[in-house]
């Protein structure tokens, strides 16, 4: 009876064994294994940027009636102390312009007279320049055409106000007969009405 126990017990011993080489091999070396995906952190994706509004459009062209109004006045503010004595010559120019954009005033420079330049602007200009240019016409002779266009005289100071010929130093035409010029009121920073006036004496 011991023998056959023996035997049975070898023989549950080789197939245990037969087991585990049978389960080792199933598990082991040859075969693949499967690629898993790499994960990788992505930066998140930022929100998109907000689009400005468009810049408004600005009404260019004549002022209207309460714009006249506020500027002349303000040009008659300044009248007393920067054109002391003198009276007001030709038309009261207006205009509201882009930012760069420019009001135009063709004046008549008689010999003998003093004059001076003021234009204003409301604050949304915030920097008026203010030329005095020679104006031959559009075919000027020959023998003065260098000086089309040319500054004679030209305004220093900032902000939305500009004068040429202020006070003391009004402007008087060097030639001893009447000329034409042109005065350039250009809005170099913002965008509204501009306006100019004329005084001599």
């Amino acid at each position: 009876m011991m023998s056959q126990n023996t035997t049975i017990q070898r023989g549950l011993g080789a197939l245990t064994v037969l087991l585990v080489a049978s389960s080792i091999a199933a598990c082991g070396g040859n075969d693949k294994q499967v690629d898993q995906p790499v994960v990788t952190a992505t930066a998140p994706v930022p929100p998109p940027v907000p689009v400005p509004p468009p810049a408004p459009t600005v009404q260019t062209g004549p002022c209207d009636a309460t714009m006249q109004v506020a500027l002349q006045t303000a040009i008659e503010a300044r009248k007393s102390d920067l054109s002391p004595g003198m009276k007001p010559e030709g038309g009261f120019g207006c205009e509201s312009v882009a930012e760069g954009g420019s009001l135009k005033l063709a004046v008549s420079l008689q010999p003998g007279r003093c004059y001076t330049f003021l234009a204003n602007s409301f604050p949304n200009v915030s920097e008026l320049d203010m030329v005095l240019k020679a104006n031959l016409g559009a075919n000027p002779s020959p023998l003065v055409a260098g000086f089309a266009g040319q500054p004679l005289a030209q305004d220093n100071e900032t902000g939305p106000a500009a004068s040429i010929g202020s006070g003391k130093n009004c402007f008087k035409n060097p030639l001893p007969i009447a000329g034409a010029g042109m005065l350039e009121i250009t809005s170099r920073t913002g965008a509204g009405p501009v306006a100019v006036q004329v005084f001599s004496k």
